[in-house]
């Protein structure tokens, strides 16, 4: 009985952590926003468990506001999104999708009119596990 078990929980094991559910990790280089105004940056720092770098800028251009992350880089994991917050729990923020890579530069378009002064960290969040990855305060 234990062996028919394992057989039949091994293959569920290695389904659930398949690297389909990563993130991407191809080198990302979105293009720049040249005429933009930074309304704030920041610096990316990981956690205890996860390595993440890179710098954010919070830009408004032609009325389109944009969060660009440069030379980026984070540690890989399932189901990562990228969150304008009010803090570094996540207890209110405003979803910007889906990482679109472990690295390079990226662009993510922020909708509404978040109030920069309230939404003040970028934030790498694993959504399926409620963990943090790494966050930048944006000044």
């Amino acid at each position: 009985m234990r062996k028919l078990f394992i057989f039949i929980l091994f293959p569920a094991l290695i389904s659930a952590c398949s690297k389909e559910e990563n993130t991407p990790m191809d080198d990302l280089n979105d293009p720049g926003i040249p005429t933009g105004m930074v309304l704030a940056q920041g610096v990316f720092s990981g956690t205890s468990s996860y390595q993440v770098t890179g710098s954010v800028k919070y830009i408004e251009a032609n009325g389109a506001k944009t969060l660009r992350f440069e030379n980026f880089i984070s540690s890989n994991g399932p189901d990562l999104k990228v969150y304008l917050a009010k803090d570094v729990n996540a207890v209110n923020f405003i979803s910007l999708g889906v990482l679109k890579s472990t690295s390079g530069n990226q662009n993510y378009n922020v909708t509404g009119m978040p109030d920069i002064s309230q939404y003040k960290y970028a934030l790498i969040w694993c959504q399926q596990f409620g963990v943090l990855f790494g966050s930048a305060q944006l000044k």
